[in-house]
Protein backbone atom coordinates (compact mmCIF):
# COMPACT_ATOMS: atom_id res chain seq x y z
CA UNK A 1 0.00 0.00 0.00
CA UNK A 2 2.76 2.51 1.01
CA UNK A 3 4.48 1.71 -2.31
CA UNK A 4 0.99 2.47 -4.65
CA UNK A 5 0.89 5.98 -2.26
CA UNK A 6 4.87 6.76 -3.37
CA UNK A 7 4.46 5.61 -6.96
CA UNK A 8 1.24 8.06 -7.26
CA UNK A 9 3.45 10.97 -6.00
CA UNK A 10 6.13 10.18 -8.05
CA UNK A 11 4.22 10.06 -11.34
CA UNK A 12 1.91 12.80 -10.45
CA UNK A 13 4.81 14.90 -9.59
CA UNK A 14 6.39 13.61 -13.48
CA UNK A 15 2.66 14.42 -14.90
CA UNK A 16 3.75 17.99 -15.65
CA UNK A 17 6.32 18.82 -18.44
CA UNK A 18 7.59 21.88 -16.10
CA UNK A 19 8.35 19.42 -13.48
CA UNK A 20 10.14 16.92 -16.19
CA UNK A 21 11.65 19.71 -17.70
CA UNK A 22 13.18 20.91 -14.27
CA UNK A 23 14.61 17.19 -13.24
CA UNK A 24 16.54 17.45 -17.12
CA UNK A 25 17.97 20.28 -15.72
CA UNK A 26 18.98 18.81 -12.30
CA UNK A 27 20.12 16.09 -14.15
CA UNK A 28 23.24 18.18 -14.95
CA UNK A 29 23.97 19.52 -11.46
CA UNK A 30 22.34 21.19 -8.26
CA UNK A 31 20.82 24.42 -9.26
CA UNK A 32 19.14 26.98 -6.60
CA UNK A 33 15.73 27.61 -6.34
CA UNK A 34 16.22 31.21 -7.85
CA UNK A 35 18.49 29.58 -10.88
CA UNK A 36 15.08 27.22 -12.32
CA UNK A 37 12.53 29.60 -11.58
CA UNK A 38 15.12 31.93 -14.25
CA UNK A 39 15.45 28.90 -16.36
CA UNK A 40 11.77 28.83 -16.99
CA UNK A 41 10.72 32.19 -16.49
CA UNK A 42 8.22 31.49 -13.75
CA UNK A 43 7.89 33.24 -10.21
CA UNK A 44 9.61 31.96 -7.58
CA UNK A 45 6.19 31.08 -6.35
CA UNK A 46 5.49 29.15 -8.93
CA UNK A 47 8.64 27.26 -9.08
CA UNK A 48 8.49 26.65 -4.97
CA UNK A 49 5.27 24.80 -5.52
CA UNK A 50 6.84 22.65 -8.35
CA UNK A 51 9.85 21.82 -5.95
CA UNK A 52 7.86 21.41 -3.39
CA UNK A 53 5.77 18.72 -5.51
CA UNK A 54 9.23 16.63 -6.88
CA UNK A 55 10.44 16.86 -3.49
CA UNK A 56 7.03 15.48 -1.23
CA UNK A 57 7.61 12.76 -4.24
CA UNK A 58 11.41 12.08 -3.01
CA UNK A 59 12.39 12.78 -6.41
CA UNK A 60 14.74 15.64 -5.93
CA UNK A 61 16.34 17.04 -1.93
CA UNK A 62 17.28 20.24 -1.13
CA UNK A 63 19.88 21.84 0.41
CA UNK A 64 21.14 25.38 2.24
CA UNK A 65 23.78 27.47 1.78
CA UNK A 66 23.77 30.26 3.18
CA UNK A 67 20.73 31.81 2.37
CA UNK A 68 20.45 30.04 -1.07
CA UNK A 69 18.68 26.81 -1.51
CA UNK A 70 19.57 24.01 -3.82
CA UNK A 71 17.81 21.35 -5.68
CA UNK A 72 19.36 18.02 -5.82
CA UNK A 73 18.30 14.87 -8.35
CA UNK A 74 17.81 12.44 -5.88
CA UNK A 75 19.43 9.11 -8.57
CA UNK A 76 17.93 6.48 -5.96
CA UNK A 77 14.66 6.86 -6.93
CA UNK A 78 14.72 6.08 -10.46
CA UNK A 79 15.67 2.85 -8.98
CA UNK A 80 12.47 2.38 -7.84
CA UNK A 81 10.45 3.42 -10.79
CA UNK A 82 12.50 1.24 -13.12
CA UNK A 83 11.78 -1.85 -10.74
CA UNK A 84 7.69 -0.91 -11.13
CA UNK A 85 7.92 -0.41 -15.04
CA UNK A 86 9.89 -3.60 -15.90
CA UNK A 87 7.34 -5.24 -13.79
CA UNK A 88 4.74 -3.79 -15.68
CA UNK A 89 6.73 -4.46 -18.83
CA UNK A 90 7.32 -8.43 -17.84
CA UNK A 91 3.23 -8.69 -17.22
CA UNK A 92 1.99 -7.18 -20.34
CA UNK A 93 4.62 -9.07 -22.17
CA UNK A 94 3.79 -11.99 -20.61
CA UNK A 95 -0.33 -11.12 -21.63
CA UNK A 96 0.50 -10.42 -24.88
CA UNK A 97 2.02 -13.86 -25.53
CA UNK A 98 -1.18 -15.27 -24.32
CA UNK A 99 -3.32 -13.50 -26.55
CA UNK A 100 -1.23 -14.23 -29.51
CA UNK A 101 -1.00 -17.74 -28.25
CA UNK A 102 -4.74 -17.69 -28.18
CA UNK A 103 -5.22 -16.10 -31.63
CA UNK A 104 -2.81 -18.43 -33.39
CA UNK A 105 -4.51 -21.97 -31.84
CA UNK A 106 -8.04 -19.90 -32.84
CA UNK A 107 -7.08 -19.65 -36.41
CA UNK A 108 -5.44 -23.01 -36.22
CA UNK A 109 -9.05 -24.45 -34.55
CA UNK A 110 -10.83 -22.61 -37.31
CA UNK A 111 -8.34 -23.22 -40.22
CA UNK A 112 -9.17 -27.73 -39.38
CA UNK A 113 -13.01 -26.60 -38.76
CA UNK A 114 -13.12 -25.75 -42.50
CA UNK A 115 -10.93 -28.53 -43.98
CA UNK A 116 -12.92 -30.75 -41.80
CA UNK A 117 -16.39 -29.50 -43.74
CA UNK A 118 -14.53 -29.40 -46.82
CA UNK A 119 -13.51 -33.22 -47.20
CA UNK A 120 -17.15 -34.03 -45.82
Amino acid sequence: METNKRLDLIFSALADSRRREMLEQLSEGKKSVGELAGLFDLSLGAISKHVSLLENADIIYKTKQGRTVYCHMNFDIWQEVSAYISMQTSFWHNRLNELEDFLVNKKRAKSASNKNRESS
